[in-house]
């Protein structure tokens, strides 16, 4: 990383720390404030420059050398923030230090919520979005404190950066950057800093590559000229291919192999990015947004760079085929734009959507257009090496083990408990016996924190080190990945054998519904100022709030308190990016979408929806062909109504599709409950003849437009009715349930309501 470009990636998140410490009630402008916390730890002056000088009044006055990094932080501080504003303390009754971080879904897809976050939080635990809350000076005095603890730790190297990000994270990502009176308070300190470093590096990166480093001209007196020129790209990677590469597994080992394989995928596209950006001479702050096989990456548009990313995706698409024949395609594409585009100006033109708009159709005309001509014929050359057998997970033609398995479907299987034991991943050059390849001829081995500790001192192989949903002492150069990998359970049997009543296990899929139009245009307002709040750090913070929930909070959601909510016999398959695939004992599944769907719904303040297809199968059902029906049902729930916000289970076109609303209160709360409070009441009931007639009565629901089932429906209830001698009380609550019954009868939506509490009731209580 050149020397400059990396002043100005540390200066950019660092830039406004001093808010912390106004807000804690230090008295002077943020500026100044930042300046002074970090003097004692930052010896780069430069650095301290960006913190003191980055706002245009400060730093017209300075006396800086014209090629000073502080004129990259004040230019990509205004395109982080989308518009100039006065330095907090400075102007003092401009501001509310006391402001609280508002949800960034507050105003997505028209809501007009006010609700706000906690500034301090248990990590891994999703923070309650609430009304009215107010931050207090000793609530900043906590986190000034927190700040100050990790910063005397703090070296300006490279490696070192990753760490930054992850204290920063961990103490300004509930924190409001502005707290401009009449401005939305919807962006972190976190993400506004970090969207600055990410600008910075560009511009510093195209400045220098053009030879121009009298950066004030550029940047301050000829600002709006600068503002204008395609010194930006935004590129955007789509891993296709996802759905056959999980899927292909045997029932022997299913549940580990597809574990292994989400994880190794997840992993490869972090890998990837971490590829480009050296590459690129960048670093992660760059990374706008990775989950679910896709990323963007916000990069300077020089030479250098597009010819780096023509080799290095050239090589990674290399690697994939000689690997995985045609399963795995990684597209790729990238689109020139100005600071004016990137902030959205003039904002009635919306360059900022046609920017994403244009680069989505890049990347759908390349998958498309996958393979070069060169490619093609090395593709349709004869094979040169003797005939192996064939893979019996996979299909493909290799040397296999004594298990009739390729050497990639073997490694799947033995890696999926170093993945759950091991919280520490190490990238190397050499292989080893244990070690996974990666594109690079690269590998990937597994780790505790003690074993890459001394990996890290002996070993000048390693080149990157990722932990999992945590940063360890010792490890300070280490991205940390947040992953989704709760599991109660490798084994699909012990799942099931956890289910109450029918030991059935449930697979279930469930993504966020209108995703892409909520990024493209979810932040659009009616009136004059239509597309105001259309920026880069909104797309930014929505992003990460997103990746934060599938890929942390899930873990925590799924794990329950262990008191008030029990940990679930699930197992996360993946979750990440807006997917989710779940597989667990059935009535534990079931519990999970609902856990998932209120959790989700309370987070985003009902600005974003989930919709989910559960089925029910034996052990030993093939969980390929389970994925497959679970996404079909999805798919059914989907198409429920425009407005989505639903779950689908059993089998498609079953008829058990609802709103998940409608669901938790008329199927569960009012019609399951029915079912159980009667029969609860009436010993012996629950017995092979109780569950004959509710079998009985399932035909006769199923079969309702046949007039003489309404008689055949009364008879089965008479059925049930208690013995003369049984207490008042059975004959109270059997007049109430035939009552209902008869009612949910005549009803068409009440009848298929019914069907389903009814399976419910059956699978719950059946051996």
């Amino acid at each position: 990383m050149k020397r400059r470009t990396a002043l100005v990636t540390f200066g950019g998140p660092l830039h406004d720390i001093g808010k912390t410490a106004y807000r804690a009630g230090r008295s002077g402008g943020h500026s100044d404030l930042g300046y002074g916390l970090l003097r004692p730890v930052v010896q780069e002056q430069a650095v301290l420059d960006c913190v003191r000088f980055h706002h245009p009044e400060a730093l017209g006055g300075a006396l800086l050398e014209r090629d000073a990094p502080a004129y990259a932080i004040n230019l990509a501080h205004i395109i982080s923030a989308a518009r100039h504003r006065e330095e907090e303390g400075a102007q003092e009754n401009g501001f509310d230090r006391h402001r609280p971080l508002e949800s960034i879904f507050n105003h997505l897809n028209g809501r007009n919520n006010t609700l706000s976050l906690p500034p301090i939080h248990v990590e891994g635990v999703m923070p309650e979005p609430r009304e009215g809350l107010r931050l207090e000076p000793q609530e900043y005095e906590q986190i000034l404190q927190g700040l100050q603890e990790g910063l005397k730790e703090l070296t300006l190297e490279p490696a070192r950066l990753n760490s930054l990000l992850a204290l920063l994270e961990r103490w300004t990502s509930a924190v409001p950057s502005s707290t401009a009176v009449g401005e939305r308070a919807d962006i972190s300190l976190y993400d506004h800093g970090k969207v600055t470093a990410a600008a910075a590096a560009c511009i510093s990166e195209y400045l220098e590559e053009g030879g121009r480093l009298d950066w004030r001209a550029e940047l301050l007196d000829h600002r709006r000229d600068f503002c204008q020129e395609e010194a930006f790209l935004l590129f955007s990677a789509d891993l296709s291919g996802i759905q056959s590469f999980l899927y292909t597994v045997t029932v022997q080992y299913a549940l580990r192999s597809l574990r292994s394989r989400s994880f190794y995928l997840e992993l490869l596209m972090e890998h990837v990015v971490d590829l480009l950006l050296e590459d690129c001479g960048l670093c992660r702050v760059n990374l706008l947004y990775s989950g679910g096989g896709h990323c963007y990456l916000l990069l300077p548009n020089t030479a250098f760079v597009r010819q780096r990313l023509e080799v290095r995706m050239g090589q990674i698409r290399d690697y994939l085929r000689t690997q995985f024949g045609l399963q795995l395609y990684l597209a790729a594409a990238w689109v020139p734009c100005s600071a004016d585009t990137l902030i959205n100006r003039p904002a009635q033109a919306a360059p900022y959507q046609a920017l994403y708009r244009r680069l989505s159709h890049l990347l759908s005309q390349q998958k498309l257009h996958r393979y070069t001509a060169s490619e093609l014929r090395a593709m349709n050359q004869p094979e040169q090496a003797p005939a192996q057998r064939e893979c019996k997970v996979c299909g493909c033609s290799d040397q296999v083990d004594p298990e009739g398995r390729c050497t990639w479907c073997a490694r799947f299987v033995s890696m999926s408990y170093a993945i759950q034991e091991k919280d520490v991943y190490l990238v190397h050059r050499q292989a080893k016996e244990d070690s996974l390849p990666l594109p690079g001829s690269l590998f990937l081995s597994f780790a505790d924190a003690q074993q890459a500790r001394e990996a890290l001192r002996t070993n000048p192989d390693i080149l990157r080190v990722y932990t999992k949903n945590r940063l360890y002492a010792g490890l300070s150069c280490a991205t940390r990945l947040h992953v989704g990998d709760y599991h109660a359970s490798n084994l699909i049997e012990e799942l099931a054998r956890q289910a109450q009543g029918i030991q059935r296990v449930a697979v279930c899929r469930a993504d966020v519904d209108n995703l892409g139009a909520a990024f493209l245009s979810g932040f659009e307002q009616s009136g004059p100022e239509r597309n105001r709040y259309v920026t880069l750090s909104r797309t930014s913070a929505l992003s990460r709030a997103l990746s934060v929930f599938f890929r942390s909070y899930i873990n925590h959601i799924l794990e329950g308190d262990r008191r008030e909510a029990r940990a679930l016999p699930v197992s996360i398959v993946y979750s990440g990016g807006d997917d989710i695939f779940l597989v667990g004992a059935w009535d534990g599944v079931l519990d999970a979408g609902l856990r998932i769907r209120q959790a989700f719904s309370r987070f985003t303040g009902g600005a974003l929806t989930i919709s989910a297809g559960l089925t029910l199968h034996p052990a030993t059902y093939p969980i390929r062909h389970a994925a497959l029906e679970a996404e079909e049902l999805e798919q059914e729930a989907k198409e429920l109504d425009p407005q989505k916000d639903a779950l689908s289970l059993f089998a498609a076109h079953h008829g058990s599709v609802f709103h998940w609303s409608d669901f938790i209160q008329l199927v569960l709360g009012e019609k399951l409950a029915c079912l159980r409070a009667f029969f609860s009441t009436q010993p012996g009931r629950q017995s092979e003849r109780g569950s004959t007639l509710l079998y009985n009565l399932l035909d006769l629901l199923y079969s309702s437009d046949q007039q003489i089932n309404l008689a055949r429906f009364a008879y089965l209830l008479a059925k049930l009715e208690p013995h003369r001698a049984a207490p008042p009380a059975s004959h109270a609550a059997y007049r109430d349930f035939s009552k209902r019954m008869y009612q949910w009868y005549r009803s068409p939506e009440d009848r298929r309501q019914l069907i389903t509490a009814i399976c419910l009731h059956i699978y719950q209580t059946r051996e």
